[in-house]
């Protein structure tokens, strides 16, 4: 777990949004960037569905095809002619015959939320954030989704309320036992939050 890389890569990432938005320089930026954080947070909570006890269908968003990112292999056909004469297709095993790639919609939420923890991080020059390897037991996370979820509003709640060191350091690692309990290791984290900041990037650039 690179915190230091992870912190260094966002800074750069709000500096972007800085030059793009130069009337956030130098003001308060906490309270949207809470706000924003308690969206994702519930976005996140949308695609892992679990509390809709409601529905019959609870199962998590995590392997969703993406029509904007078309397979290179068949070149978003889904399948190739082996005998174009007599119509023999065989599908395409890089895209299940789909013609584009996967995504992890869940994960990408998920990471959504990184973006703002980071951010909040920065913006109280909180970025030496302490890890209690004993987290999981004290808090008892990591085993429920729902639980985690409801219990990390509660610290953001409280962060908010009272922005100190320790009560960040709470929101960092309750996201963190949030991850484990949806199944993420922080491999995958990492990976799907600096494939995101590039698209976050690209989207500054492009007057999203």
């Amino acid at each position: 777990m690179n915190l230091t890389k992870l912190f260094e890569t966002q800074a750069a990432l709000d500096e972007h949004i800085m030059q793009e938005h130069p009337e956030l320089r130098g003001q308060n930026n906490l309270d949207w960037k809470l706000l924003a954080l308690q969206v994702e947070l519930a976005e996140c909570a949308n695609e892992w569905r679990g509390f809709k006890k409601w529905s019959k269908d609870q199962e998590a968003r995590v392997y969703v095809p993406n029509p904007d990112d078309l397979c290179e292999e068949c070149h978003g056909e889904g399948y190739f002619d082996k005998h174009k004469e007599i119509k023999d297709w065989i599908l395409c095993k890089s895209c299940d015959g789909c013609g584009c790639h996967f995504y992890n919609p869940l994960l990408e939420e998920y990471v959504d939320c990184l973006h703002f923890i980071l951010s909040i991080g920065i913006e109280k020059r909180y970025t030496d954030v302490h890890i209690n390897p004993g987290t999981i037991q004290r808090l008892k996370m990591g085993e429920d989704p729902l639980k985690d979820f409801n219990t990390m509003f509660g610290f953001i709640h409280n962060f908010e309320q009272n922005p100190k060191r320790h009560r960040y350091d709470s929101v960092f690692e309750g996201f963190i036992n949030l991850g484990i309990a949806l199944g993420f290791t922080w491999e995958q984290v990492e990976e799907a939050y600096y494939a995101k900041n590039k698209v976050n990037h690209e989207r500054q650039e492009s007057g999203y």
